[in-house]
């Protein structure tokens, strides 16, 4: 079945054989997506592994990528990491919750996600500690980021 979502057409598979046909014999022809106009700035459209279509570039970066950061030895070797960085969210909700403070959830959560993201990619966290400030000013620029990365090209 054929959306036309805005002026997107989009593809929805309804039946498994027709998933089965799009996702393991047509993938290549599915792969590629349209890349917003703010993704072109700077040319990071040819250098990210996240909005590269699928191609030469984009396979050697994948294969890099797999074989140092998502290898079942290098993630395995990251779980105590990521464990520590659960436990220091309960252990700061515990805190709070007996100084009868209110918890942000969405700061907690943002500080928890960028501390195992980073910490997976370069083994050191990005933001500190759990206080309010700390992670402010990184999560408004993160999130002005994926508001203009979302709007649609005019």
């Amino acid at each position: 079945m054929l959306l036309k979502l805005g002026q997107k057409t989009t593809l929805v598979v309804t039946s498994a054989a027709a998933a089965k046909e799009v996702l393991q014999k047509q993938d290549l022809a599915f792969s590629n997506r349209h890349i917003p106009d703010a993704l072109h700035a700077h040319n990071f459209s040819e250098y990210s592994l996240t909005v590269l279509p699928t191609g030469t570039q984009w396979r050697f970066l994948r294969r890099i990528v797999h074989t140092n950061i998502f290898s079942d030895k290098s993630l395995k070797a990251k779980q105590q990491i990521w464990d520590q960085k659960v436990k220091e969210l309960i252990a700061f909700c515990q805190k709070a919750c007996m100084s009868k403070d209110y918890v942000d959830i969405g700061g907690a959560t943002f500080t928890t996600s960028m501390n195992l993201i980073s910490n997976t990619l370069f083994s050191k966290d990005f933001i500190d500690s759990y206080a309010e400030d700390s992670s402010k000013e990184f999560r408004d620029v993160v999130t002005n980021i994926l508001v203009d990365v979302g709007k649609p090209n005019c």
